[in-house]
């Protein structure tokens, strides 16, 4: 970009965009204004979702040289005399749209918004898109205040990130996507700090001796402000505070203390299974933590498996594998736990060090009397055991069903009709010694 480009993007008289503290006093005067003349003005707030990548690949200079490029075209396309645009973060701008008839403006403000950001930028010969989103916020039916006004249009562009048009507009009874994030970061923390997250064990049968032979620890997270948190949250939560390491600690740990308890409490000498997303073995601290969790309880390495759902992730990821390969290093067996594996996708898991695979049969209501279904589900478990793995069934709805399994050579089984999964003392309860 030329002197002579780069002073036209900075705007008239090659004077820079407003820089953030000038953006908002200019906004504070604006709102007076309003207050004293009536009215209303709009605050647009503009993440544009591409210029910290430009900084990353071709430097700061070319990124500067885009961001007077956005400039420009904010006040070419969009801003009217009186409008103005600040520089809220390196890829964050903030329009004022002094004064509005209805939010209807607005609307429209930010759909030329689109429409001229979304041209692409050349670099070179390359060709780069921005993929905004944008965030409005109105005075007065969002606030009358300069701060709550573009807090209000930040949390709104968070929302719009989400949605197809890339665009929404401030709203109370509308979650805030980046508070929510941060509010279940913070109460994960402390959770996992006091160790007051719990788990349920729901028992596995062996089906060829007919006795309990194990137990899936299922996480339970129960906050006093947010409720019952379903256990994807609480990975996602984790993953987004940096912490997911210590969640997976902090459940393994649980796990085998229980465990551990089972046997010299109530005779229950168990294996015992803990799922974790794929995502967790592209932590490659993910075998040292495992192997920490079973020298703290003394417990061997085969009576842990490791479920592994969204196993697609296998494909893409060569240091997920490695760490699959270094766990089994370990002695811990591993489970595919994946109810949306494809078919096709056994080619390439038949190369993975897994040992068991888990197959719901809950749809399956009548296995004898359904013979395509016992044929189909017969095929499965010859298959798995060809590839050397052993099946646990889980949605296995009555006993009947249970004897068929056993009949098609079905290993394991986990089922809700043989009662809910338990929190420790219950556990220990119902089949501790003898099983009721």
């Amino acid at each position: 970009m030329s002197e002579a480009d780069s002073a036209a993007a900075a705007g008239p008289g090659g004077l820079p965009a407003t820089d953030t503290k000038r953006f908002l006093e200019a906004l504070r005067g604006t709102v007076e204004e309003r207050k004293a003349e009536g009215g209303n003005l709009a605050v647009l707030l503009i993440e544009c979702g591409v210029i910290s990548r430009i900084d990353a690949v071709w430097g700061y200079e070319i990124g500067d040289a885009v961001r007077n490029r956005v400039i420009a075209s904010l006040r070419a396309d969009v801003l009217r005399p009186g409008d103005l645009v600040g520089e809220m973060g390196r890829d964050d701008f903030a329009c004022l749209l002094a004064t509005v008839e209805a939010p209807g403006v607005a609307l429209l403000a930010a759909k030329k918004t689109l429409r001229a950001l979304n041209t692409p930028f050349w670099v070179g010969e390359d060709e780069i898109f921005a993929n905004p989103a944008i965030g409005i916020a109105m005075y007065p039916a969002h606030g009358d205040q300069a701060e709550t006004l573009l807090q209000r249009a930040k949390g709104a562009c968070a929302l719009a990130r989400e949605l197809p048009d890339r665009i929404a507009d401030h709203a109370e009874d509308r979650e805030n996507p980046a508070a929510s994030k941060l509010l279940y970061e913070n109460r994960l923390r402390t959770a996992v700090a006091e160790d007051a997250l719990e788990l349920v064990f729901q028992p596995q049968y062996d089906l060829r001796l007919g006795q309990v032979m194990g137990a899936e620890s299922l996480l339970r997270w129960r906050d006093p402000g947010l409720g019952m948190v379903a256990v994807e949250e609480a990975f996602a939560a984790a993953e987004s505070a940096g912490m997911f390491t210590e969640l997976v600690s902090s459940i393994l740990n649980r796990a085998l203390r229980n465990v551990s308890e089972f046997r010299y409490s109530a005779g229950l000498d168990l294996r015992i299974g803990v799922k974790l997303p794929a995502r967790a073995l592209l932590h490659t601290e993910l075998p040292e933590v495992v192997q920490r969790a079973l020298g703290t309880w003394s417990r061997r390495a085969g009576l842990l498996i490791l479920e592994i759902g969204e196993t697609s992730v296998l494909a893409a990821e060569p240091v997920a594998r490695e760490t699959l390969v270094r766990l089994k290093e370990l002695g811990v067996k591993l489970s595919i736990d994946d109810p949306g594996v494809a078919l096709s996708s056994l080619f390439w898991l038949a190369s993975m060090p897994f040992q068991e695979i888990k197959i719901d049969v809950s749809s399956v209501r009548d296995l004898a009397g359904v013979p395509k279904s016992d044929r189909i589900l017969q095929s499965i478990i010859e298959l798995a055991h060809h590839l050397r793995l052993d099946v646990v069934a889980v949605g296995v709805v009555d006993d009947a069903a249970a004897g068929r399994l056993k009949e098609l050579r079905c290993d394991y089984m986990q089922a809700d009709y043989k009662g809910p999964a338990l929190d420790p003392k219950g556990f220990v309860e119902r089949f501790g010694f003898n099983e009721g």
